[in-house]
């Protein structure tokens, strides 16, 4: 009888330090992965934070193949038109700027002119009558006060136009990159085209005596814009 009870306790013995050790190895175990499951999110941060797209995980932790998506849709600015032959194709100066051109200086004038064609993107720009009041407000006249711009609408290509003339001081706006200095006795020459995705601003700057110059030119530029 004694001989069972120890044989006994020392099966309970075994059977308690199997399930401790048991239990220890799970504790390691979910340490484990509850550590491997930090370091993935670290290293998604890392990436992005890094610059490249960040990776998904599921909620254990573990990463997600990125799926292939539809393809980005192409570019829908579709203005084409003739620019004088005369003007001097420039690389824009800002990524809102799709062309820009120098406008050779009329004699007497010491800078040239510029023409700068802004395109923002389909169903971006805002309305045409607020572009045309903020190109106003870059004009100042003698008084301090800003002019009334002449203002033509008219119809190109089936397209609506408005043409804008407006002159005094001009002080650029530093949002649509080049020069922000004052300069007093310029002219612009504008006009905004509705195309059918977005509208398009040609704007044209410079000397008064430069722009009266090209203002012919700058006509027909517009008068040549089409659609693809």
């Amino acid at each position: 009888m004694f001989q069972m009870r120890s044989v006994m306790r020392n099966r309970i013995g075994l059977t308690a330090s199997a399930v401790l050790l048991l239990s220890a190895l799970g504790c390691a175990g979910g340490a484990s992965d509850d550590a491997s499951r930090e370091d993935r999110r670290d290293t998604a941060a890392a990436s992005s934070s890094a610059g490249s797209p960040p990776s998904l995980v599921d909620s254990r932790g573990n990463r997600i193949p990125p799926t292939k998506g539809a393809p980005a849709p192409a570019s829908e600015a579709s203005l084409q038109w003739t620019a004088p032959a005369a003007w001097i194709p420039e690389p824009p100066a800002s990524s809102m700027r799709k062309a820009q051109y120098s406008l050779p200086p009329a004699p007497g004038d010491h800078e040239p002119g510029q023409c700068a064609v802004f395109y923002f993107g389909a169903g971006q720009g805002g309305e045409v009558r607020a572009n045309v009041d903020r190109w106003a407000s870059q004009f100042t006249e003698a008084s301090g006060g800003h002019p009334s711009p002449e203002i033509t609408e008219g119809k190109v290509s089936g397209m609506n136009v408005m043409r804008v003339i407006t002159e005094g001081t001009y002080t650029p706006s530093p949002m649509m990159g080049g020069d922000t200095t004052p300069k007093p006795g310029s002219m612009l020459l504008g006009a905004i085209v509705e195309a059918p995705e977005a509208n398009w601003f040609f704007k044209c700057t410079g000397a008064k005596k430069t722009m009266e110059t090209h203002r012919k030119e700058f006509d027909a530029l517009i008068d040549s814009i089409h659609t693809r």
